[in-house]
């Protein structure tokens, strides 16, 4: 009996030894840093660990991020929307992209969507006019979100991982004034814009080319603001321009995406001499080798979108594992021309 009773006890001792060790290698995942809204830091300061990769790569599988894109037909949103996806995976996690089609209502129902399956974290090119309160209820629910080419949910505890929108149309608009001062000195030169009145940061974007152009030349003449955002428009856009102002010599725009469609109507019009100028913004690869060809695309702002998609990740990827990490994450930018 004495022998029965000491195996029932050796027995016992393993059971709870087995079940100590397990419980002391079960890891647990941190709890979600913070995001600190008042906070400002170049992008380039957001650096994964060897630590945090480890931390983010155990805890990741299965977990999934959704990309909420503004719209995949420009080069920009396409290249920024990938390299988040891309990055998202490389780092364990599930990643799919909703694509709003630019459309607002469609915007609000891809990030609601990304809720219901329980997104870890959502990235967003919308700003808060379109998807304010349903970020809202994303943060409300634990959910990271990331916004980028914006900063105006900050406030909500979004991450704003961007360019700043101001900079870059300011940028853009010193360089096409710059340009038109030193190619046609004194003189009067008509410039139209392609904007995109729906969405009030490229508005904004629009009000800093314009501004910062005429402090730059003050004989530019804006003949209007004109809808661009895509080719389509850009084409139809500018037909219209020249069939109301034949004297029109520049385009400005808030993106390639509309300049470059601006650029196929400037040129099936024979605008294509030394007279004749566009300037547009994200350096969309077409743009870049029309420039480098000493076209009438004569510069860009390079956003830098690959960059921004794989930085929206990694921020995402700071909080996931523990750390704080900034709301405002600014993006630099620099102005592309011909060597």
């Amino acid at each position: 009996m004495r022998r029965i009773w000491v195996g029932a006890l050796a027995a016992l001792l393993v059971a709870a030894t087995a079940c100590g060790s397990t419980s002391n290698n079960t890891a647990t995942q941190p709890s979600l840093g913070k995001v600190q809204k008042d906070k400002k830091i170049p992008g380039d300061h957001i650096t994964l660990s060897a630590s945090q990769l480890s931390t983010i790569k155990q805890f990741s599988k299965g977990k999934l991020i959704g990309i909420v894109a503004l719209t995949m037909q420009t080069q920009y949103h396409q290249n920024l929307n990938n390299a988040a996806k891309a990055e998202a995976e490389a780092l364990g996690f599930n990643a799919e992209i909703c694509d709003a089609e630019t459309d607002n209502a469609k915007a609000v129902s891809c990030l609601e969507g990304f809720i219901t399956k329980g997104a870890v974290a959502i990235i967003t090119t919308n700003g808060r006019d379109t998807v304010g309160p349903a970020v809202q209820d994303a943060i409300n629910k634990h959910i990271v979100v990331v916004q980028v080419t914006g900063t105006d949910m900050v406030d909500y505890g979004a991450v704003t991982a961007s360019v700043n929108n101001i900079t870059i149309g300011m940028a853009e608009g010193d360089a096409a004034g710059k340009y038109a001062a030193q190619k046609f000195p004194g003189q009067k030169v008509q410039v139209m814009i392609l904007d995109y009145p729906s969405i009030p940061d490229l508005v904004a974007r629009a009000d800093a080319i314009q501004t910062a152009m005429l402090a730059a030349d003050s004989n530019v003449q804006v003949v209007g603001r004109f809808i661009g955002g895509l080719a389509s428009n850009g084409v139809s856009s500018t037909e219209t321009a020249l069939q109301k102002f034949p004297q029109l010599q520049g385009i400005v725009g808030i993106n390639d995406g509309g300049d470059l469609g601006g650029y196929q109507a400037m040129t099936a019009a024979k605008k294509t001499g030394d007279n004749y100028f566009v300037f547009g913004i994200d350096c969309d690869p077409q743009a870049v080798t029309y420039i480098d060809q000493g076209t009438i695309y004569k510069g860009c702002v390079d956003t830098n979108p690959s960059g921004t998609g794989k930085l929206a990740v990694d921020s995402f990827g700071t909080v996931f594992s523990g750390s704080n990490v900034a709301g405002q994450i600014e993006v630099p930018v620099s102005v592309h021309m011909k060597a």
